[in-house]
């Protein structure tokens, strides 16, 4: 069996047993009311999450999606409170605010050659700079919320025959991503870049151009999330986000994808993110203490990556016993 679909299958038993666990503990977790909110809460950190994935894959990270997310957030607000564009305008600015964030990562990253982690945690302090920078202020000016009520920006956050706009958006992105991952050969480069960059280079990949467009991604998706969280808040502030920037990551490696590059999927951190919503719909549900939230997700990430890293090793070594053994007979 391959090592994503094990994966898979270990995060998926995860969820069964947590979501047992809560149910047993109360009978109104299993309510349809209550699993619907649960995508809702699982669909932004997911959205983000597939962008996350695919930077993931080629082996780096993203620490600015939270910063992200509030810079798009405010260029926003200042379009909806100064000007007369309309709402779809608007959209498209965030979008395109969200990409040109993800170049600059991917630029810093591929063209620059900084780490990724220390990268996109210094572009984390940067974005949010530029968000204070362009923040709604008062006439004293102290730094305020901006409401954006208006009706048509507002529906976003809402629902469809009671399911929520925002996990319809999100099962589409996991779809997607999914086939573009698997199908095409921006997602082949993704894995050869991640598991191997040498050998992705001499076979003719561009590194770097692969590199920059996984940044891209992660920034149109923090775009959409910071959409649907603004629709639903209908409001935007400076500290949008703020945090956040764990819950992508930390889907995605529940999920299965591994930290050191190379495998993983968007189904992995489809059932990654809703594994994080069910761990902290069922604390906040039972009144526990939110702090038990970190604990467990800690816990439980360091206790994955430790399973990758056994896992790994464990397949090295069967590969070389395997190898010596046909050595021999021949």
């Amino acid at each position: 069996m391959k090592q994503t679909t094990i994966r898979r299958l270990i995060s998926l038993g995860m969820l069964i047993v947590l979501v047992a666990m809560f149910s047993a503990l109360s009978s109104y977790y299993l309510s349809a009311g209550n699993l619907l909110e649960i995508v809702r809460d699982a669909a932004v950190a997911g959205i983000i999450g597939v962008g996350v994935t695919y930077v993931i894959i080629t082996a780096g990270i993203d620490l600015s999606t939270g910063s992200c997310m509030a810079l798009v957030g405010m260029a926003m607000a200042n379009i909806y409170k100064y000007t007369l564009l309309p709402i779809w305008l608007m959209l498209i600015i965030g979008i395109l605010v969200g990409l040109l964030a993800g170049l600059f990562n991917g630029f810093v990253v591929a063209k620059l050659h900084l780490p990724e982690f220390i990268a996109t945690l210094a572009t984390m302090g940067i974005f949010r700079a530029l968000t204070y920078t362009i923040a709604i202020r008062d006439a004293g000016g102290v730094i305020t919320s901006q409401p954006m009520t208006y009706s048509t920006f507002a529906r976003l956050g809402g629902s469809i025959g009671g399911i929520h706009i925002v996990s319809i958006v999100f099962i589409i992105f996991v779809i997607v991503g999914q086939i573009v991952l698997k199908k095409t050969r921006f997602g082949t480069n993704l894995y050869a870049v991640g598991a191997n960059p040498k050998a992705a280079e001499l076979s003719g990949i561009n590194i770097a151009r692969t590199r920059i467009m996984a940044y891209m991604v992660v920034g149109f998706c923090a775009a959409v999330g910071a959409i649907f969280t603004t629709a639903r808040l209908q409001s935007t502030t400076a500290l949008l986000g703020s945090g956040f920037e764990f819950n992508p990551i930390a889907a995605a490696v529940v999920g299965g994808v591994s930290l050191s590059g190379g495998y993983g999927d968007i189904i992995g951190t489809f059932i990654g993110a809703l594994f994080m919503a069910a761990l902290d719909n069922g604390v906040l549900k039972l009144h526990m203490n939110t702090a038990y939230q970190y604990v467990i997700k800690g816990a439980i990430i360091i206790l994955v990556v430790m399973f990758d890293a056994w896992y790994n090793k464990r397949m090295e070594k069967l590969a070389q016993e395997r190898s010596a053994k046909e050595a021999v007979n021949e």
